[in-house]
This record gives C-alpha cells, sequence and structure tokens, in this order.
C-alpha cells in the first residue's frame, strides 16, 4: 500500500504570494535541488512551495515524484502528468512511471496509465505483458505481431510474452519462419538460434541446413534447397549469394551465373545481386572485374556506386573514365557544385580553358568548397550569399514563458534539458519564427542553440544564426597561444559541436572540440597541463578549447603545416591519413593533387569532414572582418 509523501504539501496550491526577486528564487531552487541530492525531502518541498510561480518549480516536483515512485499515490503522478502536458519532464516522469508500476507488475494500473503500445522497445514488452494479465491479449496481438517480426533481438521482458502468444496459437510457425528469415538476412546468427528453438521439427530440419549453409555460405554449389522457385528455403537463395561475395566474390559471380540459369532470378533479385557486386568490386578496388563493373553499372542505376566509381578514377587521373561515368549521373546530381567542378575539370585538362572557365564562374556562385575551390582557381572574389536575419519586433509575443524556462536551465547548468526544450519549441514555429528564436539565442549568447535555430529552419544563408562567433575569450586566445588561425578553431569546433560545451559522440568525444579522453590524456602530458586529470573536466570550456588546439596545432607540426592532411587526422587519426597519401606519393613519385586528394578520401565521413571546415574558415574569415583566404599556396602546390 503507498504512502502519500507530503502530498498535500506538494501539490497544494500554494499559500505564499511570491514577492522574491529572480535571484531569490534561484537561489532556493539552487538549495532545493542540493536538498533532493541529499533525499531531504520535507525541507526540499517546502521550498518548492516558496518558489511556486517560478519558471523550474515544474522541475523541482518532477524529481521529487520520479525518486519517490514507490510511496507517491498513483494519482500525484497520473495529476502531474495531466497538468504538465506538452513539457518534457512529464513525458519522463511518464516512462519512469511505467517502469516503476512494470517492477511492481501493477498490470492494471499500467493499462490505465497508457492503454496503447509504448515507443520504448523495453515498454512494449510491458505493456505486452499488462495486456496479458489484464485479459487483452488478443486485442494487442496485432501490435505484438508487428514488434515479433523484427531482425533484432527483443528485450527479455518479451520472452514470456511470446511464450504465452505461442501457446495459445496466435504465434504461429508461419511467424517464426518470418523472423528466421530476417535473422538470417541480417546476420544474426544468436537470434536464428532462438528461433531454431521455437520451430517444429519439420521447419526445423530446414532451419539447421540453412544455418549451417549461412556460416559456410561457399557450400551453396552443393546444397540441393534452392533447385526450384517453389522450394521453401528459395527466399534464403539471394542473401547467401550477398553473403558469400563478402568472402568470395569470384566464387559468387560464378554461382550467380549457374542460379541464375537454373531458377530463373527476376529482375528485382538481379539488381540486389549485381548491386553488392558492384558495391564491392569499386569498394575494394578489384580491377580484375572492372571490366563487368562497367558494364553493368549504368544499369543497375545506383548513384552511390557511380559517384565511387569516379572517385575512383579521379584518385588516378583516369579523365576518361571521370567525363564518362559523370555524364551517366542523374540531372540534379551532375549539375551539383562538386561534379560541376570536375567536369570543368576535365575540360581544363582537355585544353577547353573556354569551356571550363564558363563551368568554373558557375561552380564560384556556391559558397561551399568546391565554390571556393573554383573561385581560387579563377582569381574572383568568394560567393559567401549572406543573409542576416533581422529582429522583428513582437515576433517572439507569446513564447516568453518557454524562453525563460530555457534561460533557468542554462543558469542552472541543466543543459540536457535546456537542448531538449529548445528543440521542442522549435519544432511547434513557424520558419520565421525559428529564425527569431535563432537570433535570439544567439543575442543571448546561446550559440549552439542559435545553430540549432538555423538547422530546423533550413535558413542556410543566415549566417549571422548559422555561424555565431561564440566565446572569444576561448578560442581566440587558444589560437593565439597556439600560433593557429583563430578562424580556423572556430571552424572545427563549429563542425565538430556546434558550440555545445557539453556535446558527447556515440564514442565518446567530448566538449567543444569533441575530444577522445585519451586524446586529452596524451596532448595535455604533452604541453604541461597539469589541471587536466579527468574525463569530466572535458565539458569545461576553456580546458576543452586549450587540448584540441593544441591537439590540432600539434597536427599542424606533423604534416609541415598542411591542414588539409592535419584537418582529416583530426577527424580520422593521423595513422589512416598517412595510409591514404596516393600509391605513387609513397613510391616516390608526384602524387595527386589537392583537389583529387580530397575528393578521394576514403570516408564518406572525413571527405565532408575536410571540405566543410576549409570552407566554414572561409566563412568564419568574413563573420570576423578578416581578409578571405582558402587555400594555402604549399597546400595548393602540394601532391598528395
Amino acid at each position: 500500500m503507498k504512502r502519500l509523501i507530503l502530498g498535500c504539501l506538494l501539490f497544494s496550491t500554494s499559500s505564499f504570494v511570491s514577492a522574491l526577486s529572480l535571484d531569490a528564487q534561484r537561489d532556493i531552487f539552487t538549495e532545493t535541488l542540493a536538498l533532493q541530492e541529499k533525499k531531504e525531502w520535507q525541507k526540499a518541498n517546502q521550498n518548492i512551495q516558496k518558489i511556486d510561480d517560478y519558471s523550474l518549480a515544474y522541475l523541482a516536483k518532477y524529481y521529487y515524484l520520479r525518486a519517490n515512485l514507490d510511496t507517491v499515490s498513483d494519482q500525484a503522478v497520473l495529476d502531474y502528468i495531466a497538468n504538465n502536458k506538452g513539457k518534457i519532464a512529464a513525458e519522463d516522469l511518464q516512462r519512469s512511471y511505467l517502469f516503476h508500476l512494470s517492477k511492481e507488475k501493477d498490470w492494471a494500473q499500467f493499462m490505465v496509465a497508457y492503454p496503447r503500445m509504448p515507443n520504448n522497445r523495453q515498454l512494449k514488452c510491458h505493456y505486452l505483458q499488462a495486456a496479458i494479465a489484464t485479459g487483452n491479449a488478443k486485442k494487442a496481438w496485432p501490435d505484438a505481431q508487428k514488434y515479433w517480426l523484427s531482425s533484432t533481438s527483443l528485450p527479455n521482458a518479451c520472452d514470456d510474452v511470446y511464450v504465452f502468444y505461442q501457446n495459445s496459437d496466435l504465434l504461429t510457425q508461419n511467424d517464426i519462419w518470418q523472423r528466421f528469415e530476417l535473422g538470417y538476412v541480417s546476420n544474426k546468427r544468436g537470434l536464428m538460434r532462438f528461433l531454431m528453438a521455437r520451430m517444429n521439427k519439420e521447419n526445423l530440419a530446414l532451419a539447421k541446413q540453412l544455418y549451417n549453409l549461412h556460416e559456410k555460405p561457399e557450400t551453396l554449389l552443393n546444397s540441393d534447397l534452392f533447385n526450384s522457385r517453389s522450394a521453401s528455403s528459395f527466399s534464403f537463395l539471394v542473401p547467401t549469394i550477398k553473403r558469400l561475395a563478402n568472402k568470395d566474390l569470384g566464387k559468387a559471380m560464378e554461382l550467380y551465373n549457374f542460379y541464375s540459369k537454373k531458377v530463373n532470378f527476376t529482375k528485382s533479385e538481379e539488381k540486389q545481386l549485381k548491386t553488392q557486386f558492384a558495391r564491392i568490386i569499386v569498394q575494394r578496388g578489384k580491377i580484375q572485374y572492372f571490366t563487368w563493373l562497367d558494364k553493368e553499372l549504368g544499369e543497375l542505376g545506383n548513384v552511390s556506386l557511380i559517384e565511387q566509381r569516379i572517385r575512383y578514377a579521379i584518385k588516378r587521373d583516369d579523365w576518361k573514365n571521370i567525363e564518362f561515368w559523370i555524364s551517366q549521373l542523374p540531372d540534379d546530381k551532375r549539375n551539383s557544385s562538386a561534379w560541376l567542378y570536375w567536369q570543368a575539370r576535365v575540360l581544363e585538362h582537355a585544353g577547353k580553358s573556354d569551356q571550363a572557365e564558363a563551368l568554373y564562374n558557375k561552380v564560384a556562385k556556391n559558397r561551399n568548397f568546391h565554390g571556393f575551390m573554383a573561385a581560387q582557381k579563377l582569381g574572383v572574389d568568394f560567393s559567401l550569399n549572406a543573409q542576416a536575419i533581422v529582429e522583428q519586433k513582437g515576433s517572439l509575443k507569446g513564447l516568453e514563458a518557454k524562453l525563460s524556462v530555457i534561460e533557468e536551465l542554462l543558469y542552472h547548468d541543466l543543459n540536457i534539458s535546456a537542448k531538449r526544450e529548445w528543440q521542442r519549441l522549435l519544432s511547434n514555429q513557424s520558419k520565421a519564427k525559428q529564425q527569431q528564436l535563432g537570433l535570439y539565442a544567439y543575442n543571448q549568447d546561446w550559440p549552439y542553440l542559435s545553430v540549432l535555430a538555423s538547422i530546423n529552419s533550413k535558413s542556410w544563408n543566415a549566417l549571422n544564426i548559422r555561424f555565431p562567433n561564440a566565446k572569444a575569450e576561448l578560442f581566440v586566445e587558444a589560437a593565439k597561444q597556439y600560433n593557429v588561425e583563430p578562424t580556423y578553431i572556430y571552424a572545427i569546433t563549429r563542425r565538430e559541436s556546434s558550440f555545445d560545451q557539453h556535446a558527447k559522440s556515440p564514442v565518446g568525444a567530448s566538449g567543444y572540440m569533441q575530444l577522445m579522453p585519451k586524446t586529452a590524456e596524451e596532448t595535455a602530458k604533452k604541453i604541461g597541463l597539469t589541471e587536466y586529470n579527468k574525463v569530466e573536466q572535458l565539458n569545461q570550456g576553456e580546458l576543452n578549447v586549450q587540448l584540441g588546439t593544441a591537439y590540432f596545432n600539434g597536427l599542424l607540426t606533423r604534416y609541415n603545416g598542411n591542414r588539409v592532411l592535419a584537418t582529416a587526422a583530426y577527424n580520422a587519426g593521423p595513422h589512416r591519413v598517412d595510409r591514404w597519401v596516393s600509391a605513387e606519393k609513397k613510391k616516390g613519385n608526384k602524387g595527386i593533387e589537392i583537389d583529387s586528394w580530397i575528393d578521394t578520401i576514403p570516408f564518406y565521413e572525413t571527405r565532408a569532414y575536410v571540405q566543410n571546415v576549409l570552407a566554414y574558415n572561409v566563412i568564419y574569415q568574413h563573420v570576423f572582418g578578416k581578409p578571405l583566404k582558402f587555400l594555402h599556396n604549399e597546400e595548393l602546390s602540394g601532391d598528395y
């Protein structure tokens, strides 16, 4: 039986008439969070009553309810969710509440609180548990069946759910077989074994043969599983050949020819297989198959593969194939600034200077890497196409309360909550209001939120909100200390985190300049920065920028001041950049030119990163009123 701890105190109408200043309210809120941290709930709730009209009072109430779900009443939680509808805290509390009810196995209350399939993977299982426990299993089966047909393992909480459905004859052998095929195609052997344990004898015998074939696709020729299209295992043939192609392309192509005569592949199946072959050939540079590739590639219509084929030709100065394969691109791609630039390069190489110049002039109108490359070739001004967002008085009327919440969240360093609230606010506004919010954020010195607004509103030319000149005391000072162009450090930071001091990548890079812990530790030792001693400090702006700038300066030293190589190394690591130098250069011969090297960086992410940082540097030169310079002469004239 739950007890309602301080429920009346917490949820009653406050008897306080707030005459407190904003500073006083902030102090009380800070004290409240400290009390909650120490689990001094009575004192904390008394404090909440004092600041009931403070814009973050709702958040303190949320922290209390979330921490005390085992003691507060169900009604108190449901009332909070209802009274704060539309707020992220209410949604978070609802999710925590559902997990709490699941832990308590209070399935009846779960269905009251959320009588439909949730979005959270784990809660989907709990919802199905609740449906079964409350007699709603059949009603929930369509949702359960849809969730079952997944190519990945489901949470453990779903195990008993699907045992129930199988015992109830709702989950059939056909459902199990469909999911086994999904597991086979996505190479999930653990899932395949799990499903085999649920099969009847007939399906299990076939599944065992397929499982063995999955392990050793090279035995496909000796298999009798695919003698006709009517065989129940036939749908596994194409994924088996595709899997074999990754191990032995030649053998896979032989088997494709063998089975194409035997079972008559459909156009769709042919395209799947040929696309897989083409991808392996072009990505792994399997020259012996290029005759086949060049014959089939145009028919496949795969734009990405054609672009990879062009880059393969660029890497080798193969001008004939550069020209031909660009001509095979669809109009929108062929007329993009990147491929127009390379069409101009083809013309230039062929000695058609007037035609090349006309194309370069067209490309130079773009504010991007290829536009700046073309402008530098021509010796003309860079096109910035800048359109500043200007303040429209009264445009944010009605949003004052939401902006106040975000301001207070940032004041209290509740940065994740602030970002989430800002994203929610942006998502509900028109483009014009999103732009005004971006300008508001810029004026408030919230650079990351300013950039988010420019992205949400697709305001690509609004340079004042898209490329904020943030925190000069950090970036300019660090750049001066390590003798790096300040605009270049801005460019790197804009590309890395968009000035989010608390950014964290999935692989663990942190802070403004997205440093990995090991890199930060090694750099701190190298420059004698004794203040840095733990990973959490990477969210401290000054330390992060100092370490990131020092690290980039070290890369510049390694590559003799070449920013192109140093920038690629900042993203992908110097060991990879050293491998990417062309074969001719490694032999001591003349390598390839700078534009060829950048456009053929093997990793898409790094290729885009280098292009963006170089372009962003020019944009930041504009922002700070500096002379516009793109590539240094030494970078342009070098060979790679």
